[in-house]
C-alpha cells in the first residue's frame, strides 16, 4: 500500500472481480486488490491530479469512499462537489462546516449501510468518522471506492449544492439541494415516499 495509506487497508482494497484459485492465499488476494488499486490510481494520476485541487491522496481517497457510499454512479460527482462545498465554505447556504453524512456514522457503528439511522445515533455516537460531530473529513475512508467514485473525488461537477436527498430509494433518485429551504423540501419529498412505501424505508 502507499505509505499514506499509513498501513491500513481500508479504502485500497479495490472493489472488482478477482479469479480465485486453490493456490491463492488470504495475502496474495489481498496483495491482487491492492495492486488493482495501483493500477486504477495510476489510471487517474491520483497524486499529481490531487496536488493539482489542493488535496493529498489519503484526502481523494477518503471523499471517495464517502462518495462511493452514498450515491450512484450518475450523482457522484454532484455528491463530491457537495463534499468540497461543505468543507471549503462552511457556514454557507445555512450549514454548519459538518459534512453530515450518514454513512459515517454506520461505519462508526460497524454496521451495514442503513436508511433508518436515528438522531439519537446522529448526535450520540462517539467516533471521529462521525460527520454529524466532527467537522471536516473523517481520518480516513469507509470503505472501498471503485474508479468512478475515486475519479469524481478528483473532478467534482460544478455547482452550489450543499445539500443532497435520495428521494426515490428504488431508484436512486436524488435531488441536489443549494438552500437548507430547498432541502427541506427533499426531506418531505422522502418521507412521502417512505409514508406510501411502507416496504421502502
Amino acid at each position: 500500500m502507499p505509505d499514506y495509506a499509513e498501513g491500513n487497508p481500508e479504502g485500497y482494497l479495490f472493489p472488482a472481480t478477482y479469479t480465485i484459485t486453490p493456490q491463492d492465499t488470504p495475502a496474495s488476494i489481498l496483495r491482487d486488490m491492492v495492486d488493482r488499486w495501483k493500477q486504477a490510481a495510476a489510471d487517474l494520476d491520483l497524486e499529481a491530479a490531487a496536488a493539482e485541487i489542493g488535496f493529498e491522496p489519503h484526502e481523494i481517497m477518503t471523499v471517495a469512499a464517502l462518495v462511493q457510499a452514498e450515491g450512484r454512479e450518475p450523482d457522484m460527482p454532484k455528491i463530491a462537489r457537495v463534499v468540497y462545498n461543505r468543507l471549503e465554505n462552511p457556514g454557507t447556504a445555512g450549514q454548519a462546516g459538518f459534512l453530515q453524512i450518514d454513512a459515517t456514522v454506520d461505519y462508526a457503528l460497524g454496521r451495514p449501510l442503513t436508511v433508518g439511522l436515528t438522531q439519537e445515533e446522529r448526535e450520540n455516537t462517539q467516533s471521529p468518522y462521525n460527520t454529524f460531530v466532527n467537522k471536516g473529513l473523517p481520518p480516513g475512508p469507509i470503505g472501498n471506492p471503485g474508479e468512478a467514485a475515486i475519479s469524481a473525488a478528483l473532478s467534482p461537477a460544478q455547482g452550489d449544492w450543499y445539500y443532497y436527498v435520495t428521494v426515490n430509494l428504488r431508484t436512486g433518485k436524488t435531488k441536489f439541494a443549494e438552500t437548507y429551504e430547498e432541502f427541506q423540501q427533499y426531506v418531505a419529498e422522502l418521507r412521502e415516499y417512505c409514508d406510501t412505501k411502507s416496504d421502502a424505508c
